[in-house]
């Protein structure tokens, strides 16, 4: 595991960073082309090891019955729904340690209630799972939306093959809800149907027509959150990034509207997007993230090294993601003097920031480094077990040679 000491000479930034394509995108775009449009042509993959890992498993699955998730939190929940739609064969399906203790009950339960064979290897509630394919009934069925929205995704895409299509019921407030909007949208661009009402949706049984259309994912708007950051903490610059659509399907695309406070601007020019300086908007006191919760390890770094006093909201499912995010932003931050004090479902960050060398530890999770990478504005960081930001980002650290920041092994 290397360690790398990174800082910048001259704290400007300009470039252009052709970002990689949404992984969100890329493996809802996967598990429909294997269940319905084995011949529909993707532009932009996704190059993140989550999506390779996906993708290696769904052009497998028919040969190989001991599938391995490692990391993969979407692969995991994305592969349970669609093995348990296959009408034949058996497969384990497993991971990490770590993707042992992250729940998948939820889900489970809902496929059990519509007819999947799913026994549980270890603990009741958690993976390795042993799933036997069978000929799922669907219906009307009430799942609970407050652990994670890709037990709802997982559900929608294996609808249309369902003898009764699916009608979801959600139960409590729905967390990370852009990416329920996301699957509902990539499955109309391909010609599907699918309705959703409030707390409630619909996906009727249908065969869905073979489609030759190319299908151009978008870039990561996680990935250009940590642009956003880098900006507001440099002393000067401008940065490009291409692709960006103005109305974007990505839950993420809010990420403007988080670092305007910093004093980024950000504005498309048809082919992309275009981050500069400019004078910081009022800032907020506190954000809720429910439907972004990815973008908290690309705020509180930058927020606490601006100075700014801010409470994050609505984090409770970080507690259960590559590790306890919350418990790790809080530990990492402190080393700067801060005050944070955490709950189940949020953070609070003040105090003065106090610059230095310090050494962040990622907790094997690719959003600590790249969250944490900013503060090397400010001076000298040391970030350990760079190569995690292979889950989602394999080119970050080439993309930080090229706007200055200078990497030495540590």
């Amino acid at each position: 595991m290397a360690n790398y000491r990174i800082s910048h000479p001259t704290k400007v930034l300009r470039g252009r960073l052709p970002l990689p394509g949404s992984k969100s995108e890329t493996n809802r775009l996967l598990i429909l082309r294997a269940l319905y449009f084995p011949n529909l042509e993707i532009a932009g993959f996704s190059e993140s090891r989550d999506s390779f890992i996906l993708r290696e498993i769904l052009e497998n699955f028919q040969v190989q019955d001991q599938l391995d998730v490692k990391d993969a939190g979407t692969a995991m929940r994305f592969t349970c729904a669609f093995l348990a739609a296959q009408e034949k064969g058996e497969w384990i399906l497993s991971g990490t340690d770590r993707m042992h203790q992250r729940p998948i009950g939820t889900l489970v339960k809902a496929l059990q209630s519509i007819g999947a064979n799913i026994e549980y290897l270890q603990q009741d509630g958690y993976p390795p799972l042993r799933i036997k394919g069978a000929k799922l009934r669907g219906g009307e069925i009430e799942v609970s939306a407050v652990e994670s929205s890709q037990f709802i995704s997982a559900l929608m895409m294996i609808a249309p093959r369902l003898e009764k299509g699916l009608s979801i019921k959600f139960k409590g407030a729905s967390v990370s809800a852009p990416y329920i909007y996301l699957t509902s949208n990539i499955m109309r661009s391909l010609g599907m149907e699918v309705y959703v009402l409030g707390d409630e949706l619909r996906v009727p049984q249908q065969s869905p027509t073979e489609t030759s259309k190319v299908y151009k994912i978008e870039p990561d708007w996680s990935a250009a959150s940590y642009w956003f950051a880098a900006l507001a903490l440099a002393d000067e610059g401008e940065l490009y990034l291409p692709g960006f659509k103005e109305h974007s399907l990505q839950g993420d695309s809010v990420a403007a509207s988080f670092f305007a406070p910093l004093g980024v601007e950000q504005f498309y020019i048809g082919s992309g997007i275009r981050l500069r300086k400019a004078e910081p908007t009022p800032s907020p006191t506190q954000i809720n993230l429910l439907a972004n919760p990815d973008l908290a390890q690309s705020i509180a770094p930058a927020y606490a090294a601006k100075g700014v006093s801010i409470s994050l909201k609505g984090l409770q499912t970080l507690r259960l993601k590559e590790t306890d995010r919350i418990m790790a932003l809080e530990k990492e931050l402190s080393k700067f003097g801060l005050n944070l004090t955490s709950q189940e479902d949020r953070l609070d960050i003040s105090g003065p920031f106090l610059n230095g060398e310090q050494e962040i530890d990622t907790y094997s999770d690719h959003r600590m480094a790249m969250g944490f990478l900013p503060l090397a504005l400010l001076g000298p960081i040391i970030i350990k077990d760079i190569e995690v930001v292979q889950k989602s980002y394999p080119q970050f650290w080439d993309h930080c040679r090229e706007l200055g920041f200078v990497l030495e092994e540590v």
